[in-house]
């Protein structure tokens, strides 16, 4: 948009007393000696009327900090520009003068990204790029809400680009919308549309995978198509952005919402139409959390409980809805958390224990989701056993009172939301468990009906998990680092120092399951494997069907956990 339009544009609102203009975000990759360089952000907006306008920049997002660092060359036509710390620029201009923004956010990679690559960090390579918003574009302060358009700038010769910001405009997005974005290109860029409840969805993805793409557009079709229907909402344009990461030293999958779509960052060595659950994780956010309330402002992760565990039990349970998975597949799954559940480190953490630590120990990151997705089966099974209203009746009648607050312009967070709507609708009152369960950590124990006659729930005792090594150490550095003499890995031939190619099998917290590391030495390349035993016992509860199940009796089982 040039400036002599925007300063008519802005004249003519200021006289008029409408609505200011939409801020205009615009993408482009910069090609400089045949290779990307860069990605130029440029944001034309109406300056605030009192002659001072802050742009905030990438600062903070995913437990990645300092985002701002890969801001270069930022530039404002109409203002002067000061620094208020590293991540706010200050632009002084006349009242409500028109204002172009710009700048280039550069690559924080010096080689292909692998496996420890950070999701918050844009990557910005020779051949490619695949950024998200929040590390990406910087926002006028006070206008989060304020309405935003997108456009890519022009293209290299032969390349593709895609992201969910050129569904905006069909959203009336906004400028928080622009920063919960995701964009990715490339010349190697393949796009496969599907029309989906009279929507198209949009797979964008590039590199080597195991699976065919089209094998991965029609898992996520079914996956879309069962959650649409269940959360009763039309179908809508949706993008599935895939980018690949070097598979060196170990496998890695990473997904991240964003409402009118959901990004994978993965190793390239994995399969991920055998991934389901990854996949319809991270299409159950398209309304978990922003449409039943959304999320703090601060400490997010104490209401994760809901967001994220919640997010889990509804995974789940659009594949069994869907087709996509059995029974026997949702037990299955169960069983893995259940597994982890019993023998994470950070069980007995209280939620005031786990935060300070988070982001940065993966026990304590796992907990709300391991606690809220057992909660969610817990109440479940209590409403189930009371007849009437269901929890699946519950989130829904969340996710339309959640609508009718953000029409009055009321916040009350997802977390917030749920007990009030659960007790209007049950007479029961939640928040006790909450607390108990979530917030001081008593442990969850699953009631033996907790999907009616045909499951059975069993307590065992195991060999507790014991990887025998640092295991959280050696993926961060490739090296096998703290191998304990006395245990499962030692006495299997690992040892300090070994170069970590990656994992093979295993199950988190599971002894039961072998687990197998890749790795090489002066002795050459081998693969370890072995039950990860420790010297102690752990009690844990898991799930099967009931011996003798009929096909006819699984099915009435089924339609019977999904509420006919």
């Amino acid at each position: 948009m040039r400036s002599s339009v925007l300063a008519i544009s802005a004249a003519a609102l200021l006289l008029l007393g409408a609505a200011p203009a939409p801020v205009a975000y615009r993408l482009t990759p910069v090609i400089e000696a045949g290779a990307l360089q860069a990605l130029e952000v440029e944001i034309a907006l109406a300056g605030d009327a009192d002659g001072e306008t802050r742009i905030q920049l990438p600062e903070r997002w995913a437990g990645t900090g300092e985002l701002y660092k890969q801001v270069h060359g930022f530039t404002a036509e109409g203002a002067q520009v000061s620094d208020d710390g590293p991540t706010v620029r200050v632009l002084r201009h006349a009242p409500g003068a028109p204002l172009m923004v710009r700048y280039r956010v550069r690559a924080a990679y010096e080689d292909e990204p692998g496996r420890n690559a950070s999701k918050a960090n844009p990557i910005v390579r020779p051949g490619w790029f695949y950024a998200m918003g929040e590390g990406l574009f910087a926002t006028p302060e006070g206008r989060e809400h304020a309405r935003a358009t997108f456009a890519w700038g022009p293209l290299p010769a032969g390349w593709k680009a895609a992201s969910d910001l050129e569904q905006l405009a069909a959203n009336r997005g906004l400028v928080e919308d622009v920063v919960e974005s995701t964009s990715i290109g490339g010349p190697d860029l393949r796009i496969i549309t599907r029309t989906v409840q009279g929507a198209p969805l949009r797979i964008a993805l590039r590199g080597n995978w195991p699976a065919r793409d089209e094998a991965v557009a029609e898992l996520a079709a079914r996956i879309v198509e069962a959650s649409g229907r269940f959360w009763g909402d039309p179908g809508r344009p949706y993008l599935l952005t895939i980018g690949p990461l070097v598979a060196a030293g170990g496998t890695t999958t990473n997904g991240t919402g964003r409402g009118d779509g959901f990004a994978v960052l993965s190793t390239d060595d994995v399969d991920l139409t055998k991934e389901a659950f990854f996949l319809s994780h991270e299409y159950q956010h398209s309304w978990i959390s922003n449409r039943i309330g959304g999320l703090p402002d601060r400490d997010e992760a104490l209401d994760y409980w809901l967001t994220e565990g919640f997010t889990d039990h509804y995974a789940s349970r659009n594949l069994l809805r869907g087709g996509v998975w059995s029974l026997s597949d949702v037990l299955s799954k169960d069983n893995e958390i259940l597994a982890r559940y019993a023998s994470s480190p950070a069980r007995n953490m209280t939620a005031a224990e786990y935060m300070p630590v988070f982001w940065t120990n993966q026990d304590a990151g796992q907990a709300p989701y391991d606690r809220g997705r057992l909660l969610a089966l817990v109440l479940d099974a209590e409403l189930r056993r009371a007849g009437g209203v269901r929890l699946d009746d519950v989130m829904l009648a969340q996710k339309r009172e959640a609508a009718a607050n953000a029409a009055a312009g009321r916040r009350v967070t997802a977390a917030q939301l749920f007990p009030v709507v659960y007790h209007r609708l049950t007479g029961r009152h939640p928040a006790a468990l909450i607390e108990r369960h979530v917030m001081r950590a008593e442990p969850i124990v699953l009631p033996p009906d907790v999907y009616g006659p045909c499951v059975v729930v069993r307590s065992l005792e195991i060999p507790s998990f014991d990887r025998g090594f640092d295991g959280a150490k050696s993926a961060e550095t490739g090296v096998i680092t703290g191998v304990d003499p006395n245990g499962p890995a030692y006495a299997a031939g690992l040892r300090d120092g070994m170069k970590r190619l990656g994992r093979e099998g295993g199950k988190e917290g599971d002894s039961r399951v072998e687990i197998g590391y890749r790795v090489a030495d002066a002795a050459g390349e081998r693969l370890i494997r072995y039950r990860p035993e420790g010297r102690g016992r752990l009690g844990l509860q898991q799930l099967e069907l009931k011996p003798g199940l009929s096909p006819a009796a699984e099915e009435a089982c089924v339609r019977g956990i999904l509420g006919g």
